[in-house]
């Protein structure tokens, strides 16, 4: 039997960055190691050298902020419901829609609604915070949102104009239509509105809440993406709240609930002749197309409150003889 062979151990080093080490250095630092002046000075390196932890804008913790949506922590972002892929092309829900094809819903006045987020519980609290609480600092984060949800509707005007295997949500039944419509903006090149403008409040529920919610949405959405903002629409009565109501309630209730300001055919005129003496000047737009109108809104339940709003935006751009579409965008999808 052979006596046995020992073998020396190999240490096993690894790579640790200087900055690591010098981080783990200084959380070792007492004060009684240095003069107080150093020690001071050394802290404040390490704490340079930390994770940056602010205040969330919603949960209010102190945390690590999201890199992806500013004053949100990753916790709160990782609760977002985003709607990226919709399964109706016309209202935008993300999962199976019976209203756009129910036999009464009637005419559709607007082209097609794209909606960032899916209306869940977290959703729904959120909302409640900006819309009923006063929490104004939320207003920013629905905005960036709702610019995520506009740059996507530009990308997908451009996948329509691509063959309909280069993507299998058109086709989908009933796609046919809109797809016809995104498939000929992409093809104008990437998709954008000409004017924003937003769903009007009540002057009773104004001074309820104090601001008008869709409004304070679409100016900021209007900077994010250098889109100019038009007020075009006012209520001619007040109505209760929609959420306690039948989907055939709302209908009726919006039935001639919305009309055009006096000031809304020359806000048009103005913006289509800006808009076409700027694709004048494009080598690449060949064709003319309609005036963009981008209606925004919080919420999208039934699409009652669009539609109606849609087909006054319609008849303001008709009277000043202006071709014009609608489109909307709104934060939530239930």
């Amino acid at each position: 039997m052979k006596p046995a062979v020992l073998r020396r151990a190999v240490p096993v080093t690894f790579y640790v960055p200087w900055s690591v080490q010098l981080f783990i250095i200084l959380k070792e630092v007492k004060p009684s190691m240095h003069s107080h002046s150093l020690h001071t000075l050394l802290q404040q390196v390490y704490k340079l050298l930390s994770p940056a932890r602010f205040s969330c804008s919603l949960c209010q913790h102190t945390s690590t902020l999201s890199s992806r949506m500013p004053g949100l922590c990753r916790a709160c972002y990782a609760k977002i419901p985003w709607i990226t892929q919709p399964r109706c092309l016309a209202c935008g829900r993300a999962i199976g829609c019976p209203d756009c094809s129910r036999p009464e819903a009637g005419p559709r006045h607007f082209v097609w609604n794209r909606s960032a987020v899916r209306y869940s519980a977290e959703m729904k609290e959120w909302l409640a915070l900006y819309k009923y609480r006063g929490h104004e600092k939320i207003a920013s984060l629905l905005i960036h949102m709702l610019k995520h949800a506009y740059v996507q509707a530009q990308r997908e005007s451009l996948l329509a104009s691509m063959p309909r295997s280069a993507d299998p949500i058109w086709a989908q039944p009933g796609a046919k239509d809109v797809r016809q419509r995104r498939s000929a903006e992409g093809a104008q090149g990437l998709w954008e509105a000409d004017v924003l403008t937003s769903v009007p409040v009540s002057d009773e529920r104004r001074r309820e809440r104090g601001f008008n919610q869709a409004e304070v949405l679409a100016r900021g959405l209007s900077s994010a993406v250098s889109v100019p903002y038009c007020e075009l629409l006012h209520r001619t009565r007040h109505t209760d709240k929609q959420s306690f109501k039948s989907r055939m309630d709302r209908v009726r209730d919006m039935e001639n609930l919305f009309a055009m300001l006096p000031s809304a055919p020359d806000a048009l005129l103005l913006r289509s002749e800006a808009v076409h003496e700027r694709n004048s000047a494009d080598s690449r737009s060949k064709t003319l197309r309609p005036l963009r109108i981008l209606l925004l809104d919080d919420i999208y339940t039934t699409g009652s409150t669009v539609n109606a709003c849609a087909l006054a935006l319609k008849t303001a751009a008709a009277s000043a003889d202006i071709p014009a579409e609608v489109c909307c965008l709104t934060w939530a999808r239930s």
